[in-house]
């Protein structure tokens, strides 16, 4: 009963020292303590959204859900049309593509430029059930069945006549209707005509080119091989689930989720990201510690005399400290309050106006278990630093502190 009765009495002088506080420092106290959750999350906004992109831009253009190579010690899946047909047959895939691949060299006629890329053909059709290329088009058209001397290439490829404003090496200025001469791996060299130019906004998507497996096929003689096959699912999130469905149909070639595919691509980035807002997050502690250790030193030393009084009539240190870590955690709370609604609004705005870059627009996405996270560290932050100055204070002899 005696503890019920501290912790009332802790409560009363806080929400007393409230309403009788200066309500200018209390909102400018609660700002900073919600400028400094915008500051500890606002980073990982951006770090999520990235990542978000960077994910669709893997499954849409580049592996679908999951991928499959050839089996160990070989270079090109056999029987690949079987296999395709085996694929579609499973439960829960929504489309198949067999890709081809080989190195070429990709010159534009007009100028002279050369590129040495890796030319991917694919069946048109099957490749719209599971990438998004089709989509993206931006001048002329997407590849059909039975094209011959045509080929589909990224807007980077392609390039701008002004070599400055290029982000990758390129052809120079290719347009639609242009002539490109290919050479291929096997010394053979073909002109094909430009039927279409895409663009992802990705930097190793759209610095590709494609024809269709029929005209790899005349080339190659590649037969009824293939160097990977992309299979899309339901989500992205049943890919582990998919992956071990086709392993279990009897599929023996290496079977690849998106993920396992392209983690070492961004793991790197990821890494460096995450280093930065670790140092944000600390240096946003410090700022908060600091700031509160400062309003609550300053509200003690101008209320000395009270806290003399208090102890002096018989009120327990305990108490009076409670009351003080009463107010910073009624400060903390709605600094924090305002500082996620402000997160929310910032999300909300971005993602009206969306983020451009170079690898495309981004939606930033509040992460609320990095949330949660900052809260219980802005509180106990902010407990020790309300702690440190108000024991100190109750701590002095009664006649000192009615001294002032």
């Amino acid at each position: 009963m005696e503890n019920n009765g501290g912790y009332g009495v802790s409560l009363y002088l806080a929400v007393r020292a409230i309403r009788r506080g200066n309500r200018s420092t209390l909102t400018l106290t609660i700002l900073i303590i919600a400028l400094v959750m915008v500051l500890m999350n606002f980073l990982g906004m951006i770090i999520s959204g990235v990542v978000t992109l960077y994910n669709d831009q893997m499954i849409d253009y580049q592996y679908g859900h999951v991928a499959i190579e050839p089996r160990d010690k070989e270079i090109v899946i056999a029987d690949a049309d079987a296999l395709v047909k085996r694929l579609k047959q499973i439960p829960g895939i929504t489309g198949v593509s067999a890709h081809t691949g080989t190195a070429a060299t990709i010159t534009n006629i007009k100028n002279g430029k050369l590129q040495s890329k890796s030319l991917t053909a694919f069946n048109p059709e099957d490749e719209q059930s599971v990438t998004k290329y089709q989509m993206v088009i931006t001048d002329g058209d997407y590849l059909s069945k039975g094209d011959t001397g045509q080929i589909l290439i990224g807007t980077l490829l392609a390039g701008n006549e002004d070599e400055s404003q290029d982000k990758l090496p390129s052809l120079g200025g290719i347009k639609v209707g242009d002539r490109v001469e290919v050479a291929y791996s096997n010394g053979v060299v073909k002109t094909y005509r430009v039927k279409g130019i895409y663009e992802s906004l990705g930097a190793l998507i759209d610095s590709s080119a494609f024809v269709t497996r029929s005209e790899m096929d005349s080339i190659m003689h590649s037969g009824d091989t293939a160097t990977e096959i992309l299979v899309r699912g339901s989500s992205a999130d049943d890919a582990p689930a998919l992956k071990y469905t086709i392993m279990s149909y009897g599929v023996e070639e290496k079977v690849k989720t998106w993920n396992e595919k392209g983690k070492g691509i961004m793991g790197d980035a990821i890494s460096s990201f995450t280093l930065i807002k670790n140092i944000m997050t600390f240096v946003s502690l410090i700022v908060a510690s600091v700031v509160v250790f400062i309003v609550t030193y300053i509200n003690i030393i101008n209320r000395k005399k009270q806290i003399g009084i208090l102890k002096a009539i018989g009120i327990r240190k305990q108490i009076i400290v409670g009351s003080y870590l009463i107010q910073v955690l009624f400060q903390c709370a709605c600094g924090i309050l305002v500082g996620i609604l402000m997160l929310n609004a910032i999300s909300f705005v971005l993602t009206v106006n969306k983020l451009r870059f170079p690898m495309g627009y981004i939606t930033p996405a509040v992460d609320y278990s990095s949330l949660a996270v900052s809260i219980v560290l802005l509180c106990i932050v902010s407990l020790v630093s309300g702690y440190i100055p108000a024991r100190q204070v109750v701590n002095e002899e009664i006649l000192n502190a009615m001294r002032g």
